[in-house]
């Protein structure tokens, strides 16, 4: 058989019992210590988790990496990042703008780093010049990697990144020649008939 405890001994609602108060100063600031070291924990825990999330992006990006540890692979993204700036500069060096130059002009040169050959060649517009250009690649065994163009009032700018094939002889020479033969028709041609040009507001 049990017994109900009285009142006095379960005290009454409106008793209270201060936890902390009852902690003394050094077990407060030992309590207070214990969870900033779990937060701390915690926070080192996601930091390392996003840096090994970007170690592995780095190694699914890089081509070639032979080493896997850390140090080699971002010494590896430094190294690619810095080629690409250098190659980013070269392909933009001299270049005020692009649009096409009153005069007609043209300038080849050979980057470097890649090998690729840039040729920047302003003349006037002409609804053939395109094909004239295909062909004087053709010609000189020119293979394109990249191209932009620029055509305003009568007046067209092509920039081309070429690749010379391995058996031609003519080389860059070659190249200037093909391309001034276009630029040259298009002097030639005068007032031929020019493409529309539309112009949206």
């Amino acid at each position: 058989m049990f017994s109900i405890p009285s009142l006095y001994e379960l005290g009454s609602c409106s008793d209270t019992y201060d936890v902390v108060g009852m902690l003394n100063p050094r077990s407060m600031a030992e309590a207070k210590a214990v969870a900033a070291g779990i937060t701390h924990k915690e926070a080192e825990r996601h930091r390392r988790k996003r840096i090994n999330a970007h170690i592995a992006t780095l190694k699914s990006i890089l081509p070639n990496t032979i080493k896997k540890d850390k140090a080699s692979l971002l010494g590896e993204a430094v190294r690619r990042v810095k080629e690409l700036k250098k190659t980013a500069a070269e392909h933009n060096e001299g270049e005020v703008n692009d649009y096409p130059s009153e005069a007609d002009e043209l300038k080849v040169s050979q980057c470097q780093i890649t090998g690729l050959i840039k040729a920047a060649l302003s003349c006037d517009d002409r609804p053939e010049i395109i094909l004239d250009m295909i062909e004087a690649l053709k010609a000189a065994e020119a293979k394109v990697v990249r191209a932009e163009m620029a055509t305003v009032g009568g007046r067209t700018k092509t920039l081309l990144w070429v690749r010379l094939a391995p058996q031609n002889d003519a080389g860059l020479g070659g190249l200037r020649r093909a391309l001034k033969m276009v630029m040259d028709k298009s002097t030639s041609s005068g007032q031929a008939c020019k493409r529309a040009r539309y112009y949206h507001l």
